[in-house]
């Protein structure tokens, strides 16, 4: 595992107007300076001058009269006068200010102060044995700044700009391998504004496409305020992978990502949940948010995400080959009759009974003339039981194909299981299927699994270095099953 760097994004390969991102005013993943602070005393001071100079010229006019008395009246009336309280930001112990006329949550003036931010005593949640501190606040939005996994891409048409916004990053106290944790906070002029805001980045989430980055699992949040939902993210690098545990959540008006990565392990998305908990339960009052709950993580799939939701993101497929790109796919359509997929499956595509079928390829575009890619193919079947009974056919067939193909061999048959949107079960096989020939010995994963009424099968066709692991590969069918329960048809 690799040291924990908030390194430069790396440049998306393709600019497709349905894959939406958190927006930002920079396309890079981090910042690296930090805003100095901003003095809410000024304001204050600056407020109360107003007020005095206007006091002032009503006593220059009435000592016309009498300029003695008048005087002395007007300066003893400022002193008297009842001082409504400036637009500003609750003090820094994040509670909200007492003088206050305007509604909570709703338009106003500054909102996110630094006690509204993780914390070192907060952030002890995600590690408990670490010290943890500061190492930057930085207010307003950096070209170069430092942003969650996923979030390092172009900024996104349309959406609401946040009237306020603060990244801390902390570090916990243990050399090369101590954790850290990005906090970006997010204020908007309105709840809606911020609702709207948490659809993109839930969905920026869920598609996560930044090359080096996939998802690895996701998971339901509940009991931080209005929203919430949580990912791991594997960051790739050379040979270097290390974990990001993302929560995402807003309360009110105001949106929070907390980022948390270790070299050495996956840290829980509950950990994280509970720390973002801690940030929401001094949020919530002011930015017009739900206080009440308590934090936890379930199981889940990772937030609805990509251009066409039923079908895997770019982001749920790990990098593969010598080069670190992102997948591009292909439009879905029928699937094609000349497609055999790895020989052994006993099915046509084409005219299986199905109430509707479609299929999509994904594709590597440095791969070239190794011509890697994957196939995803999307059949809805009468019920859940004709999906069952489709997907244990073709695992029977896989695992008898010695049988009738003498130049088959298969291998590595596992069974994968997993949880899909309703809580719908994704229960299914993956297996190894390898084909001699005259030119050689080709190599196929195959995978297939049932949820609900829906039959997901996925085929990779390995090549050289382009290929994933048995763990990977696991994944990415499961996933394909998860995300066929996140539409209806």
């Amino acid at each position: 595992m690799s040291p924990i760097a908030f390194a430069p994004s790396r440049p998306r390969v393709q600019k497709d107007e349905n894959t939406t991102i958190l927006p930002r005013s920079r396309p890079t993943k981090h910042r690296t300076q930090a805003l100095d602070a901003i003095d809410d005393y000024d304001d204050e001071r600056t407020a109360l001058g107003g007020r005095a100079k206007l006091a002032l010229i009503i006593g220059a006019v009435a000592a016309v009269v009498v300029i003695g008395l008048v005087i002395g009246y007007a300066v003893l009336g400022v002193g008297n006068q009842p001082q409504s309280q400036p637009s500003v930001s609750p003090p820094p112990g994040g509670g909200p200010s007492g003088g206050s006329n305007q509604p909570a949550g709703q338009t106003g003036g500054a909102l996110l102060t630094d006690g509204f931010m993780l914390s070192p005593d907060q952030a002890k949640a995600i590690v408990p044995d670490q010290k943890w501190k500061v190492v930057t606040t930085q207010r307003g939005a950096k070209t170069d700044g430092p942003t969650a996994a996923c979030f390092g891409g172009d900024p996104v048409e349309g959406q609401p700009p946040p009237q306020q916004e603060v990244v801390r990053v902390l570090e916990g106290s243990g050399g090369k391998t101590a954790p850290k944790a990005l906090h970006d906070a997010t204020a908007y002029t309105s709840p809606d504004e911020a609702t709207a805001a948490y659809a993109v980045a839930s969905k920026t989430l869920g598609s996560c496409a930044v090359a080096g980055f996939y998802i690895e699992s996701g998971s339901s949040v509940s009991g931080i305020g209005n929203q919430a939902v949580g990912a791991v993210i594997m960051e790739v690098e050379g040979k270097k992978t290390q974990a990001h545990s993302v929560v995402l959540n807003r309360t009110g008006r105001v949106m929070n990502v907390v980022d948390a990565v270790q070299p050495t392990r996956v840290l829980a998305i509950n950990a994280v949940a509970k720390a973002l908990g801690q940030v929401n339960s001094i949020q919530c009052g002011p930015a017009g948010g739900t206080c009440d709950g308590r934090p936890a993580a379930k199981e889940a799939p990772p937030p609805l995400g990509g251009d066409q939701p039923g079908f895997l993101t770019v982001g749920d497929l790990p990098p593969a080959g010598p080069k670190v790109e992102l997948w591009v796919a292909t439009q879905v359509e029928s699937p094609k009759e000349e497609f055999l997929g790895s020989q052994c499956e006993g099915v046509t595509w084409t005219t299986e009974t199905a109430k509707s079928r479609s299929s999509r390829v994904y594709l590597l575009p440095e791969s070239g003339k190794n011509f890697f890619g994957l196939n995803e193919i999307v059949l809805t079947m009468k019920n859940a039981n004709s999906a069952g009974k489709l997907a244990g056919k073709i695992k029977s067939n896989l695992s008898g194909c010695k049988s009738r193909k003498l130049t088959a061999s298969v291998t590595n048959i596992k069974k994968v299981t997993s949880i899909g949107a309703q809580k719908t079960r994704v229960k299914g096989w993956t297996a190894v299927v390898s084909q001699k020939s005259t030119q050689g010995t080709a190599k196929y994963r195959v995978g297939i699994v049932s949820a609900g009424s829906k039959v997901a099968y996925t085929f990779l066709n390995p090549r050289g270095e382009y290929d994933f692991s048995n763990h990977q590969w696991n994944t990415v069918a499961v996933r394909a099953g998860e995300r066929a329960t996140q539409v209806n048809e």
